[in-house]
């Protein structure tokens, strides 16, 4: 009984005081007027596709942002045969970020991820996009953040 008041309290104060969490707001307010890219075609795609579906075309806080970004795939382990059981994934993406042609940021944002191999290739393939999917979306949430907190 004591737990289930608990759980009750809790959820009255979290829906009673308008509690929003701060990475749920997508709209930012600042805008890309360009975006430059270098390197990984499918990583640049998705990042930029983030970057413009999340910020407020009527904004006054314009940018301009240039990045480059690089995929690397490494074996972390193999079996007694030498074939490959570990994989990590690492993209490195670095970034300018500008306002009237002046260089006002400058980032390097580096993400990895480590998974097991598997069988079917395939599979193994697919499973491969989806992170690299996963880890782009990641580096472009952290990129609005990162140019959110530079407009406060």
């Amino acid at each position: 009984m004591n737990k289930l008041l608990k759980i009750f309290f809790t959820f009255l104060m979290l829906s009673g005081c308008a509690y929003e969490p701060v990475l749920l707001k997508k709209n930012y307010d600042f805008y890309f007027t360009d975006i430059n890219s270098e390197g990984e075609k499918q990583i640049n795609q998705i990042i930029k596709q983030n970057l413009t579906e999340n910020t407020n075309i009527e904004s006054i806080n314009n940018y301009q942002i240039i990045f480059e970004s690089f995929l690397n795939k490494d074996i972390v382990a193999s079996n007694k045969k030498g074939d490959p059981t570990i994989y990590k994934i690492n993209i490195n993406l670095n970034y300018n970020l500008k306002k009237d042609n002046n260089i006002i940021f400058e980032n390097e944002i580096l993400k990895q991820s480590t998974f097991n191999n598997i069988d079917d290739k395939f599979e193994l393939l697919k499973y491969e996009e989806n992170i690299v999917e996963n880890l782009s979306e990641k580096i472009a949430e952290d990129i609005l953040i990162s140019i959110m907190s530079l407009t406060k």
